[in-house]
């Protein structure tokens, strides 16, 4: 994103190194340029656990597979290795997370040169078993000649040769071990560029499915093996013998399901657009059902009480925020002073980052995201201490504030401070007394606008006695506004660790609506009938937050699964009882099977408009129609080519700072799409384009002239027989254009006209889309890619 704030990162030190390589293999963009290549291999031994104090260094000895026969398995399993050079390798015990302490293996470090350019890539292989754990090439190793649309090989075929290479990289796996996950919604690969299948495999454990230890792998349009990912989490499994039978879990499911009236947001384009009053279900409901005891169990692995939360009014504070007013942004001294105000930063940092930028959720709020760190002291892994805050540029209203932002602040494996003479330990009554008052003085009409969640009993309370934690609910109206909690974390003192306010959504839009048609019984009884319950594993814990850190477990539940995930998000209208999604299906990445769209069956364009279906590309409304005769606008145009290109892009653009782009402003619908445009290159950041109006012929020639970057042939191209020949290339501005378009044959004339006005269709526009598609591979420059 090109949003410079930092995000809260809920995570030790020792977990920190660990995520970024795991992070770094999954991601293209994580290949690193190379120093230059060496024929010499540095071999190093690294702690197993190497953020914990005094960890043994493994010994190589105690490998059953050599370096030498690790990097052979490796080169073995990707003959397109030959190349490749190994710059060194690494004994230690693995990149997952949370970490198999029972786990040893050769981390192998490659390089790669083609032409001028040096890639740098890992793979790792289990030193006990030769077991192949991972690796990932980038598309240039493999070439990528057959890998575009059409590829050479089908799904099907892809998938055979995936399990193939599963036999051959982890021979200690059974294809009986092996259990296919089919319920992938998002299309891995884009319809621009190398076409790509992934395959998702869970693991069995006791003949069922694991969460935690799975396979996956990915094969290109060429039939090549390109990422190959094995995770053994190495954690201890129960039985698979239930104490409570399947029925007596559906019943304990039903009689403790529950509904609740929210105000939910509908998000367009990645930003919340309206507010409609729904039923959802309560978080607690779709907790999973033990196995063994018949409970509940939240994410931190917990038996929920059988007494529901409840929710308190917040009493009004004696001091109260108060918005700073006179319409400038504050200074980022101002900013400070507002953090200071309720909380205190550790004496030992100075401020050494300020960026003044657009809220990612909320284009049109500015925020200062402000970072304080130890200039003095760094810690085994390199890491200086931070501590992280966010502030309302306009309002004054902190929205984050961490004061570790590498480690949960009352993580016992962080160096505490000293504790101010006259100090007192609260107790749990004293310490909510404090988050109430905090509340008041951290939230705008916070006593009007929030409800403190009791959950009961000690929940409030952090593990091993380090603090306090409490959560609160924004309510409007006296209903639930769904995604809209916060939480507060206190040292024992009272001070504060952790403010999370993620409430970016626009709340002025909320309207108050009628009480609801829909029943709260009528409601329950649609929703029950959207999941059936499945006896897996689950696991719970292995990761920081409010609560603390929770060890990772492993537990036998009966676990709510969707029927149907097709839609997963959801949510009944109350007024209309009509299910609505949450999220735009239209952001992209959804694929969408051409049959259950009403109005494309034969269609001149149907199997166009069936492909952009699946590759997200464009999608149905509610009523399963695409329109494949509309007339679409400029703006429809760049979105369809952006989607084609990165399915997500408005992800990359959503956080985009408030400038206009092209001559277009941030409030039009288009912005997005626009701004990735301007970003590729595909239009000039100087041009001035008008997304609403209607694309006509002769705007996609230009526009398809300047995506494939060939704006200077169109120009030598004036005055080519192709577009002279037309009767009425007199009415032809842009002929260079038209030629290079006709001579690509993207597009046609219709009885010698070539129609330099006549207005696109969406299904015109698919034709277009798809021949583009097939040009891929035989262009000087690569088709809506940027390498």
């Amino acid at each position: 994103m090109s949003n410079k704030r930092k995000p809260f990162i809920r995570q030790t030190a020792k977990a920190a190194l660990i995520t970024s390589v795991a992070v770094a293999l999954m991601l293209p963009g994580g290949l690193a340029a190379a120093a230059d290549s060496s024929s010499s291999v540095t071999v190093q031994a690294v702690p197993a656990n190497a953020a914990q104090a005094g960890a043994e260094t493994p010994d190589p000895a105690e490998a059953k597979i050599t370096q030498e026969q690790a990097v052979a398995k490796v080169k073995s399993l990707f003959p397109v290795l030959k190349d490749a050079t190994v710059s060194y390798t690494q004994l230690g015990s693995g990149n997952s997370y949370p970490m198999n302490p029972d786990q040893l293996t050769w981390n192998i470090q490659w390089e790669f040169r083609t032409g001028s350019s040096t890639f740098g890539f890992s793979s790792e292989v289990d030193a006990m078993t030769g077991d192949l754990i991972s690796t990932y090439l980038y598309s240039p190793f493999t070439g990528q000649a057959d890998n575009f649309y059409p590829p050479k090989v089908s799904r099907a075929e892809a998938l055979e040769k995936a399990k193939s290479f599963i036999s051959q990289a982890a021979p200690t796996l059974k294809s009986s071990d092996l259990q296919q996950e089919e319920n992938i919604i998002m299309n891995e690969s884009a319809l621009f560029g190398p076409v790509q299948y992934s395959f998702y495999f869970n693991l069995l454990v006791n003949g069922l499915p694991s969460s935690n230890d799975s396979v996956r792998v990915t094969i290109d349009g060429g039939g090549n093996v390109m990422q190959f990912n094995k995770t053994t989490s190495g954690l201890k499994y129960p039985s698979a013998k239930p104490a409570v039978s399947k029925e007596q879990a559906e019943k304990i499911f039903k009689e403790t399901f529950d509904v609740t009236l929210y105000y939910t947001p509908v998000y367009k384009k990645g930003e919340v657009d309206t507010w409609v009053l729904g039923w959802r279900p309560q978080n607690e409901a779709l907790y999973p059902i033990d196995a063994q005891t018949g409970k509940r169990i939240d994410y931190e692995g917990s038996d929920v009480g059988a007494v529901p939360v409840v929710y308190e009014a917040v009493p009004a504070g004696k001091e109260i925020f108060k918005p700073v007013t006179g319409g400038k942004e504050l200074t980022v001294d101002e900013a400070v002073k507002q953090v200071k105000k309720v909380a205190a930063i550790p004496a030992n940092r100075k401020l050494t980052g300020q960026t003044l930028s657009a809220n990612y959720q909320n284009g049109k709020q500015k925020v200062w995201s402000l970072v304080w760190s130890d200039t003095s002291e760094v810690n085994m892994t390199g890491m200086p201490g931070r501590t992280y805050a966010e502030v309302n540029a306009t309002t004054g209203e902190v929205l984050q504030f961490q004061v570790e932002q590498y480690s949960f602040p009352l993580d016992s494996t962080q160096k505490a401070e000293a504790v101010p003479a006259g100090s007192k330990k609260l107790s749990q009554a004293e310490a909510k007394e404090q988050a109430l008052s905090l509340i008041n003085r951290l939230y705008d009409q916070a006593s009007s606008n929030l409800k403190l969640a009791e959950h009961g009993g000690t929940w409030s309370v952090l593990p091993n006695d380090k603090g306090y934690r409490f959560e609160f609910q924004r309510y409007y109206d006296n209903i639930p506004v769904s995604e809209n909690s916060i939480t507060i974390a206190l040292d024992l003192y009272g001070k504060l660790q952790s403010y999370q306010n993620y409430n970016y959504a626009v709340l002025s839009k909320i309207t108050k609506q009628p009480a609801p048609v829909v029943t709260k019984a009528e409601a329950l009884q649609k929703y029950l009938s959207l999941y059936s319950l499945k006896l897996q594993y689950s696991t719970s814990g292995g990761y920081f937050s409010t609560g603390g850190y929770t060890d990772p477990t492993v537990s036998l539940v009966y676990s709510p699964a969707l029927i149907d995930v097709s839609r997963p998000y959801d949510v009944l209208n109350a007024q209309t009882g009509k299910w609505f999604a949450m999220y735009d299906y239209n952001l992209g990445g959804q694929s969408v099977p051409a049959d259950s769209v009403v109005d494309i069956k034969g269609h001149a364009a149907e199997k166009q408009l069936a492909e952009l279906l699946k590759y997200g590309v464009i999608a149905p409304d509610a009523e399963g129609k695409v329109s494949p005769d509309q007339v679409i606008s400029v703006g429809d145009w760049l979105n369809y080519i952006a989607k084609a290109s990165t399915p997500y892009y408005t992800q990359y653009t959503a956080s985009a700072d408030n400038n206009t782009v092209a001559g277009v402003s941030p409030d039009s619908l288009y912005y997005g799409a626009v701004n990735y445009a301007v970003s590729r290159s595909w239009l000039n950041k100087d041009a001035v384009v008008k997304p609403e109006d209607s694309l006509t012929r002769e705007q996609l020639a230009v526009l398809l002239a300047s995506f494939l970057k060939y704006s200077k042939l169109a120009a030598f191209l004036d005055n080519d027989v192709t577009v002279t020949s037309f009767s009425d290339s007199t009415s032809i501005k842009d002929k260079g254009a038209v030629a290079l378009v006709v001579r690509l044959g993207l597009l046609q004339g219709d009885n010698g006209r070539f129609n330099p006005q006549q207005q696109v269709t969406k299904a015109q526009a698919a034709a277009v889309i798809m021949k583009l598609v097939e040009l891929q591979g035989k262009t000087d420059t690569s088709i809506g890619q940027q390498y």
